[in-house]
């Protein structure tokens, strides 16, 4: 129970920083948007876009592997090894990849950005393929070893590192190639830091690379999964390119930036469950296991599924504060993308009782399908009914994962749904969606007391109609009786 409280408080601790992090990605919004444009900043998207498929191939599935090996061992030693000689292979494996991008920017920019000008941006933000792959093992190395303070300061820091640098620099005039020196800058001082603390915890090592192949033979199965994952993700930015332009590109982007806030629900989860996971499993505490999972899922959806309506009902409001009058035609991407978030957390739920049984290419068959069909509707979709296509293309492939990750994840582990509750959670969304709907919201201001009121009509109805356990009500009353 000491066990499960701690995990939960850490859950709670990461969430009050996700949304941090969100709003500081609210106010960054705006900024660029409105500084930028919609093509320079559909040409920032699919530079981001591919840096972080090249950054998911470098890492080979490391990070995973990381993570499943080391969340329980105590031994120094064998930390120590396993920390360098991946941080080790990955900054090698880093610097070719983004040598080998610098290098075939010239005929990216023509065939897959159709501009050539695009080149020497592209050239700029070869580098945060390097940087992007070192930091994310380094900061891997906090939640696996449960440094979850120190993990998300380094996030926060990122957020509004990133704000305050792009904001000085494109006063300044530098415009898009601003935005790639103040990500640069940020994540470099980031990486730097996370070393030297991981250095002054566990001292510096020449790694022997003993368990690489070990590692390897985990996580190269993941890196084909990696890959079909931003297939499903972020492909539909290139065809959105190919079909209507760089422009088009930018609508998308930003209201798929906005529906995607669903994902800091489903990231406290992420960072946390699997190590936790992983530790019970190795002690063989199965039971313990369930309950985590179960857990897991139901919070989530009490918290996602208000969360879906409530960017349904604000789409426009949304887009219309955030950006410009020409990004606006892309409102009905939101809800369409917070679904699929939704969608997605739960694949990442459910994916944890493949990685505990290591049936990672059950994974990677399962992304293979979603990819597939992503790109097949993509096809089918974009050139008849534009950008709604991409993001109902991203829906339906989210619905495939999930229905065969639990198809397959049932013949291991089976929990509890909670489907009542869930069914109240949608009753109680549904009232508050009807609630906010009725109010016209033209600034920030009307938006936040907007959203402040829908959230108390959900949680007032689901009170009333018995969404709350027993035990939830009187952890409420306990935190909030006043201490005298």
């Amino acid at each position: 129970m000491v066990s499960y409280q701690k995990f939960a408080r850490d859950v709670g601790f990461i969430g009050t920083v996700q949304v941090l992090t969100s709003l500081g990605t609210f106010f960054l919004l705006p900024i660029i948007t409105k500084t930028l444009g919609t093509y320079d900043y559909g040409l920032w998207a699919q530079i981001n876009i591919t840096v972080s498929l090249v950054s998911s191939l470098a890492l080979m599935g490391l990070s995973m592997g990381f993570v499943r090996f080391l969340s329980s061992e105590t031994e120094k030693k064998i930390i120590k090894e396993a920390v360098y000689s991946i941080l080790f292979f990955v900054t090698i494996s880093g610097f070719v990849a983004s040598l080998l991008l610098y290098i075939f920017a010239e005929p990216l920019a023509n065939f897959g950005f159709k501009d050539p000008e695009a080149t020497y941006f592209i050239q700029a933000g070869s580098a945060l393929i390097l940087l992007s792959v070192i930091e994310s093992i380094s900061l891997f190395y906090f939640r696996v070893f449960r440094q979850i303070k120190k993990f998300s300061y380094f996030t926060l820091f990122e957020t509004f590192g990133k704000l305050f640098f792009i904001l000085i620099l494109l006063e300044m005039g530098y415009g898009l190639l601003g935005v790639i020196l103040a990500t640069l800058i940020v994540q470099s001082f980031i990486l730097l830091i996370s070393l030297v603390i991981i250095v002054s915890q566990i001292g510096f090592f020449i790694p022997r690379f003993t368990h690489i192949k070990e590692y390897l033979q985990f996580s190269l199965p993941l890196t084909p999964s990696a890959l079909v994952r931003w297939v499903t993700e972020s492909s539909d930015r290139y065809l959105i390119t190919y079909f209507l332009g760089l422009g088009s590109v930018g609508v998308y982007s930003a209201a798929y930036s906005i529906g995607n806030l669903i994902q800091l629900f489903a990231s406290p989860l992420q960072l946390i469950l699997l190590p936790e996971l992983s530790k019970l499993f190795d002690e063989n505490k199965i039971d313990q296991v369930r309950i985590y999972l179960s857990h897991s899922l139901r919070y989530f959806l009490l918290v996602t599924i208000p969360a879906v309506f409530g960017l349904s009902a604000f789409a426009k409001p949304l887009l219309g504060i955030f950006t410009t009058q020409d990004f606006l035609s892309g409102w009905l991407v939101i809800p369409i993308i917070a679904l699929s978030g939704l969608l997605a957390g739960i694949f990442q739920i459910f994916v944890n009782i493949m990685f505990l049984v290591k049936e990672t290419k059950s994974a990677t068959y399962i992304n293979i399908i979603a990819a597939i069909s992503n790109v097949l509707l993509n096809f089918l979709l974009i050139p008849s009914i534009g950008i709604i296509g991409a993001a109902l293309s991203t829906l339906i492939s989210y619905f495939l994962m999930i229905v065969l990750c639990i198809y397959i994840s049932m013949k291991h582990f089976m929990f509890d749904y909670y489907y009542y509750d869930i069914a109240k959670s949608i009753f109680s969304s549904f009232a508050m969606y009807l609630f906010v709907s009725c109010f016209v919201i033209s600034n920030i201001y009307e938006l936040f007391g907007v959203a402040a009121m829908g959230a108390f009509v959900y949680i007032f109805v689901m009170f009333i109609i018995g969404g709350f356990s027993k035990c939830e009500l009187s952890a409420v009353k306990r935190y909030t009786r006043p201490r005298l």
